[in-house]
């Protein structure tokens, strides 16, 4: 997913002579090429996260359309103030790329486990915030954020997802039958398509842009559908299932929400995500046991 990304932005910077790159040292062997082939408009602000922002906030100001890669957490967490005081009181369309998500640096701790940004970053009005959850979505991504010309925030999870093949906002990959709706993206996203294999009876909702949600397109995927169950690898009250919550409250809609996901920090470190995911319920068999499957 990095690396459609990347590669997008690499492409559009031959284009578009206002596109900037900055990274807080991140990207080893993936952005070398836009240091090489666009010195002038790339710029590596070292292991200074809120100068990285402060920095793109900046070059808005001399005309530039500033992309700021570091690993997620960091991102965010580092730099609230600098991204409400810098470019959301602003409105600079400046696009934040954060990598990693959820669980996918699982050896590093807690620190490192991205379950709680997008959801911070929430709270700050007039963000767009995506989390590409397939291939088809990632390489149109790059090209829609520059068209919505507004800030942004891509949570860009590791790994490259193949399947579904759509570059929409919402994907609905419907099932058999219409009482169990699996909605979810990112990483969980693959699981829940697994879950539809084993269980043809089940939907899958895949919500690649996270805020703004489409109103008129969510309430009718919704409606048909008695259980709902958010699987997500971030807290649910300030994550999707939290957003989904109002949305049905505020749009007078009637379903059952049923959240999967981690509810606190784990102390501990994993040799790999899925050991995260098995902990907390959000792998294959963990969702399957949730909604209790007939199978």
């Amino acid at each position: 997913m990095r690396q459609n990304i990347i590669n997008s932005i690499f492409k559009k910077m031959s284009e578009n002579e206002k596109l900037f790159f900055l990274t807080a040292d991140m990207g080893i062997n993936l952005i070398e090429k836009i240091g090489k082939s666009f010195p002038d408009r790339f710029l590596n602000v070292g292991i200074a996260e809120q100068n990285l922002i402060s920095v793109s906030a900046g070059l808005i100001n001399t005309g530039y359309l500033p992309f700021a890669y570091t690993i997620s957490n960091f991102a965010i967490h580092r730099c609230l103030e600098q991204i409400r005081n810098d470019i959301v009181l602003h409105n600079y369309p400046v696009t934040i790329l954060g990598t990693s998500t959820g669980f996918d640096n699982p050896p590093l701790g807690p620190t490192h486990h991205i379950i709680d940004d997008w959801g911070v970053l929430k709270a700050i009005p007039q963000i767009d915030i995506y989390c590409p959850s397939s291939k088809a979505y990632s390489d149109k991504l790059v090209e829609r954020i520059l068209e919505a010309n507004r800030p942004a925030y891509v949570r860009i999870p590791k790994g490259e997802f193949n399947f579904p093949n759509s570059d929409e906002h919402l994907v609905k990959l419907q099932g058999e039958e219409n009482e169990i709706l699996l909605v979810s993206y990112g990483a969980p996203s693959q699981s829940c398509i697994e879950v539809q294999k084993i269980d043809p009876s089940v939907s899958v909702l895949i919500v690649n842009r996270l805020r703004p949600l489409d109103k008129n397109v969510l309430v009718k995927v919704l409606a048909p559908h008695s259980r709902i169950y958010v699987v997500e690898d971030h807290f649910p009250n300030s994550g999707l299932y939290g957003s989904l919550c109002q949305f049905i409250l505020e749009n007078e809609c009637s379903a059952r929400l049923i959240s999967l996901a981690p509810r606190n920090y784990k102390f501990s470190v994993g040799k790999s995500a899925d050991y995260f995911h098995k902990h907390y319920g959000i792998d294959v068999a963990g969702i399957i046991k949730s909604i209790g499957s007939k199978l």
